[in-house]
Formats: C-alpha cells, structure tokens, sequence
C-alpha cells in the first residue's frame, strides 16, 4: 500500500500554531490533507500528531486516520526519522500492510495532488529508494564558500567554483520539504531516509515557500492567489 503521513504537531516557536493558521480561509494543514486525499496514486492518508486542534481538523475529513504521537516525539529536538519510525511502529501493531511512505510536510501548502502523483511516477519509473521534491535556487550553493580549519576561505563545492560562471558549473538543487516519497522497507533497514538511489522531482521556487514566519504566510497567500 502507498500511504501519505503528514506530520503536524502543535507546537512551534518561529510561527506559533503554524499548522492550524488560517490560510486562504481555510487551516494550514487542510492544504497537505486535501493534496492527499486528491491524489490518484495515495490509498489511505494518516496524519500524525499530538494536537487537539489538529486531530479536531483532521476529523472533519472522513478519510483520515490520525496516529496519535506522545509528547517526546512532539519537542523541538525529535527528529522527523523517530516520527516515521513511531508510525511504522503503528502500521505494524494495526497489520496495516504498507510498501511506500509519501512523508507531506503542512508546512508546504503549495505542493498539490498533481505533485505527489508526478513524484510517485518518477519514483516507480527508477525503481527508486527515494524521491525528493527541490528546487533549483537562484543563487546557486555551488558558488559558496566555507571556512577551512586554518579560518581561510575555500570553494564549497571545489576552489575554482565560486570563479566560475554559474553555466559552466552542475545544476544544484535545495530540497523543499514538500514530498519525501520512500521505500518502507529501506527505511527501516537503519530507521533512516534513504541515502543512494535518490531521484529528485523539481518544482518551481516560486511553488518552494516552507513556512516558517508570517512574511512566508503572505507570500504563500498571494501565489496562491497568483493560482
């Protein structure tokens, strides 16, 4: 089975109840949920949290199961990787038979249905252990530096990069956070994402805002209105 996991829980300390703000009308998280539910690819979307308000959301939507997340795996400091595997965990205890994971963050309200269909498509098409959606940035990483040991200044990617014209060097991609698509099986190889047979699906910068302040709300708020 193909399922999609959204992750929300309540608390955040950059944007306070991100996931439950109003956007467009509607909660931030309705927009992850709906792209799922939408999706002609994904076959049951669980939402993973701890949250009153979030599972009072998620219960509006009759497709939806909720995985109850304990608070440990609800701070700051728990990995996205606990998260999965907690959920694996459930999946287990329930006999929910699954084969791939469409992790969905809420934060990425722009990614729609079409997205998490097109990146399953190039995930089956490479017989991939993972696809991740990114963008290509306008400033590329590549041309950056780092520090070396001796406090000096070299190239991030080689020490000729940052000289070189941005068209005579690779394409660099940043991921987005919008889709993780993976093979549970490889996950719970090492309770890790995938690290080798990685495909990207590229989406736009403009679709790429993650939301983590109210100035990323408005600019969300008005591609959306772009749409």
């Amino acid at each position: 089975m193909f399922i999609a996991l959204i992750t929300a829980r309540g608390g955040s300390k950059g944007l306070p109840k991100k996931n439950t703000l109003l956007l467009n009308n509607k909660p931030v998280i309705s927009w992850t949920i709906e792209a799922a539910l939408q999706s002609n690819s994904i076959e049951q979307v669980y939402v993973s949290t701890e949250d009153d308000e979030i599972k009072r959301i998620c219960k509006s939507y009759k497709d939806v199961k909720i995985i109850d997340r304990p608070l440990e795996l609800a701070s700051d400091t728990a990995s996205s990787e606990e998260v999965i595997w907690h959920a694996y965990e459930y999946f287990t205890t329930h006999r929910v038979s699954v084969d791939t994971i469409a992790l969905l963050q809420p934060t990425s309200p722009l990614r729609i249905a079409l997205d998490i269909d097109n990146a399953y498509e190039e995930f089956v098409k490479n017989n991939a252990s993972m696809v991740l959606s990114v963008f290509e940035p306008s400033h590329s990483p590549i041309k950056a530096y780092i520090l070396n040991g001796n406090g000096q200044l070299t190239g991030l990617y080689n020490s000729q990069a940052p000289y070189t014209r941005r068209q005579d060097l690779p394409s660099a991609y940043q991921p987005n956070g919008a889709i993780y698509i993976f093979s549970c099986s490889e996950f719970i190889k090492e309770k890790k994402l995938p690290r080798n047979m990685v495909f990207p699906y590229i989406m736009s910068q403009s679709d790429s805002i993650d939301l983590d302040s109210y100035n990323d709300l408005k600019q969300i708020e008005k591609r959306l209105g772009e749409r």
